[in-house]
């Protein structure tokens, strides 16, 4: 079963076409090897991830080697510190003695002299790490200096280029990740017959309920020669909680200038009874109730229809099997429950 909000009134339909959430290129984003190393995944295609989640790590020797050569400038700076600190020691106590000694005097500055030198090469080799590492994380895993390659955004997996440990050059793609809010549902109209409109509305039609989307849209300047037919976007102001790459949409183009009381509704929400179009409203959750309409000429699978309100919750899936659970005159509402395969009726839950 299906619901979806009743439309605003007073709107034309124009035309209605299909079509699929879909992630724009330009959008992806691709985590590239900054240096040559093994790799460890621990993401998977399809997974979702939350900006911080680590993607991958990796044991580079180039890294290492950078690595090994900074806590070696250091440990030298450290020595050259001691030994600055221990003449100096001295030269105090034959100062406090009222001497002189030019000869440590001038092995203080020669030593203050490679100190500065040796914190010019540690900076130096910082900067080369930093730069190799491109702002990836290092940490000692099991004794040696790992990059750590977090996810910057939140996301989807949508490719893992590379094998579970294996050996990766500079540059190699790791991981491609779409990010799901940026996604855009993309259709098709034929080149020669597009509709005039001022208003599109989108629906997305996976899940229980047919969210509805408000947003902006654009066309294909140039017309597919060979197929004739014309892209069509819609990037929506914000998208359902569940919505997926892949999932299909409904887009509807309306002019302002519809008749006052007139909304346009799916075709699969009217059902026949005897001589009559009626719908069903959910009026709470689980509860249902059958309302009597006036429905006009059906047009590319909607239909424009008088008796009901915009924002009330319509069943567009399983209307035809609710008729055979309300009472004739629609007067009661009776408890939702769920059909099994064999088409019987069952009460609450499905388990």
């Amino acid at each position: 079963m299906k619901i979806e909000v009743v439309p605003a009134a007073g709107l034309a339909l124009q035309h209605s076409l299909y079509g699929y959430l879909e992630v724009p290129e330009h959008v992806l984003e691709t985590y590239s090897l900054p240096c040559g190393g093994r790799i460890s995944m621990h993401v998977k295609s399809a997974q979702s991830v939350k900006k911080g989640d680590v993607l991958y790590t990796v044991v580079s020797p180039e890294v290492s080697a950078l690595v090994a050569d900074i806590k070696k400038q250091e440990a030298a700076i450290s020595r050259v510190g001691e030994e600055i600190a221990s003449v100096s020691q001295r030269l105090a106590r034959l100062n406090a003695a009222g001497t002189t000694n030019s000869d440590l005097e001038e092995q203080v500055n020669f030593k203050n002299a490679e100190k500065r030198q040796l914190e010019r090469e540690v900076e130096v080799s910082r900067i080369k790490l930093n730069i190799l590492v491109m702002g990836a994380e290092i940490k000692p895993v099991d004794g040696l200096p790992t990059l750590v390659v977090r996810a910057s955004n939140d996301g989807i997996v949508r490719n893992v280029g590379i094998t579970q440990g294996s050996w990766g050059e500079q540059g190699a793609p790791v991981v491609t990740m779409s990010n799901p809010a940026a996604m855009e549902i993309v259709g098709t109209l034929y080149g020669n017959d597009v509709p005039d409109f001022s208003t599109v509305r989108a629906t997305h039609l996976s899940g229980r309920h047919n969210a509805v989307m408000e947003g902006t849209w654009r066309m294909a300047e140039q017309v597919d020669h060979e197929k004739q037919t014309r892209t069509f976007y819609f990037t929506p102001d914000a998208l359902p909680a569940d919505a997926r790459p892949g999932q299909l949409c409904r887009l509807d183009m309306y002019i302002d200038g519809g008749e006052q009381g007139i909304v346009n509704i799916p075709d699969s929400a009217l059902v026949k009874v005897g001589v009559d179009d009626v719908v069903f409203l959910e009026v709470k959750e689980g509860t249902f109730a059958k309302v009597k309409v006036q429905a006009g000429t059906s047009r590319r699978g909607m239909t424009p229809v008088k008796g009901l309100i915009p924002g009330q919750r319509l069943v567009v899936k399983g209307g035809y099997e609710l008729r055979y659970l309300l009472p004739a005159d629609g007067s009661q509402q009776k408890k939702a429950g769920h059909f099994h395969a064999d088409g019987k009726f069952h009460e609450g839950e499905d388990h």
